[in-house]
């Protein structure tokens, strides 16, 4: 009779051990598209089998396996965070590309090729008024065509700002989801699948916005890098980040907007250890793309440069034939002079003086060296013509646009890719549990099975026992 019971035992241990796999199996299949979420594999453990030493056999439940591979989760993140800094750069570049217009239709390089062509024109005919009216529009168009395209790119650095602050803000609220986790982590015995899901998706979430690194610490909790040099979370703290916006002293023009500083949770100054994702891509469209065409701290930026110098030459023929300057803009500041450039206060047609005085005097020299400017190259434009300088700026920034769009979709098929791998390696296949899922079913059943058999041969012992 204890030979039964013992059998009993075993039989009913089987059946909690079933039921807990296939516990395993169902919630692998309901968390099949759980971001962040990993096949987990049901433990079956033998038990000894002696019947003189009362070990009955069968089976127990093991704490289930999971099937993550952290190779795999970092091979994604690394992909992720190199897609947002292309993704994010080609975002941010495409307003600043589209200010400079090269299609002949408008823009700066529109309005001086027709102030040039307007100088040629009226050096035909020079005391004529509408050829003079026609000189003045066409600087008008000069000056205003400059000041748009410092408007586009001063909202283009608006939007990098506010996009900044914003990545800034995510990064730090997902750190505290990672905390979180941590503090669950230490409050629990055992892992649990499902914050390991919530742990990888949100470690995943946050490579979109900066390149991280993961440690597993001895009490299961991670520490998280960013770019494997800043800390983020170390166990049940958070290391939050902060944006700053801070002209230190000694700059060529401390009247131009700060470059961003990324500041780290003890006030240090991290911007150079950031390199990947949105962050990385942000902080080098502001502090290094908008100063060279802008303006920035040490920087006067192509555009003011440009509007500058062909103010300045403009002004300098005509001043040198004893007229009055035709442009006029804030020279206080380097980096505001396209945006200030306009035709002088009260500047009229019949101010422009067409002749040379010489010697010898020309009647129409002054128009005529106007309208040789176009085609001057300028040492203050690096030994290039107007157009030059402008067309160089403009293949610059066309130029990065590509290149950042090229590598987005590059870097798209890498993430396809890397989660393509893990999915293999770690992702649940429902046709693997449809057959796991009948393989336990007929061991359950089975083991029902035995427990029936064993109620029943119990049953007979007993009514073969005489009534007393």
């Amino acid at each position: 009779m204890s030979n039964l019971f013992a059998a009993l035992n075993a039989a009913s241990s089987a059946l909690q051990a079933f039921q807990s796999a296939l516990d395993v199996t169902q919630n692998n299949v309901s968390n099949a598209q759980t971001p962040g979420y990993a096949k987990q594999s049901p433990v079956l453990d033998a038990l000894s089998f002696n019947l003189q030493a009362g070990l009955s056999g069968g089976v127990t439940a093991g704490s289930p396996q999971s099937s993550r591979n952290e190779y795999a989760e970092s091979a994604v993140r690394q992909a992720v965070a190199r897609l947002g800094s292309s993704s994010q750069l080609a975002t941010s570049l495409d307003p600043i590309e589209q200010a400079f217009n090269v299609t002949g239709t408008g823009g700066i390089a529109n309005a001086l090729d027709a102030l040039f062509q307007s100088f040629s024109a009226w050096s035909a005919t020079p005391s004529d008024a509408s050829a003079q009216s026609a000189v003045l529009s066409a600087a008008s168009d000069v000056a205003a065509a400059f000041s748009q395209t410092a408007s586009q790119l001063t909202q283009a650095r608006a939007n990098v700002n506010t996009d900044l602050q914003s990545t800034v803000t995510s990064i730090n609220q997902i750190a505290v989801q990672i905390q979180q986790y941590n503090i669950a982590r230490q409050q629990s015995s055992a892992p649990d699948a499902g914050l390991d899901a919530q742990l990888h998706a949100s470690l995943e979430q946050l490579s979109q916005y900066a390149g991280v690194q993961s440690l597993t610490n001895s009490d299961g909790t991670i520490t998280v890098l960013m770019d494997g040099q800043v800390p983020l979370v170390t166990g049940a703290t958070v290391h939050p980040l902060s944006l700053q916006y801070v002209n230190p002293s000694g700059v060529a023009n401390p009247s131009a907007e700060p470059d961003a500083t990324i500041l780290d949770d003890s006030g240090n100054d991290v911007t150079g250890k950031i390199t990947d994702g949105q962050l990385g891509a942000l902080l080098s469209v502001k502090n290094t793309t908008l100063p060279r065409l802008a303006g920035g701290p040490n920087q006067t930026g192509d555009v003011n440069t440009l509007a500058k110098t062909v103010a300045d030459a403009v002004n300098s023929v005509l001043t040198a034939a004893g007229g009055n300057p035709l442009f006029t803009y804030d020279s206080s500041s380097a980096v505001d002079t396209a945006g200030t450039l306009t035709v002088a206060s009260g500047f009229q047609p019949t101010d422009l003086v067409a002749a040379d005085p010489g010697p010898p005097p020309v009647s129409n020299g002054t128009a005529l060296k106007l309208a040789n400017l176009g085609s001057s190259t300028n040492a203050g434009l690096q030994g290039m013509t107007f157009d030059q300088f402008y067309g160089s700026s403009a293949s610059w920034i066309g130029d990065q646009l590509s290149q950042a769009q090229t590598s987005q979709t590059a870097q798209q098929q890498a993430v396809t890719q890397a989660q393509s791998l893990r999915q293999q390696l770690s992702g649940v296949s429902l046709d693997e549990e449809a057959t796991r899922l009948i393989s336990l079913q007929r061991s359950y059943q089975a083991a029902s099975q035995m427990v029936t058999v064993i109620d029943s041969l119990t049953q007979t012992l007993i009514n073969m026992i005489p009534a007393s």
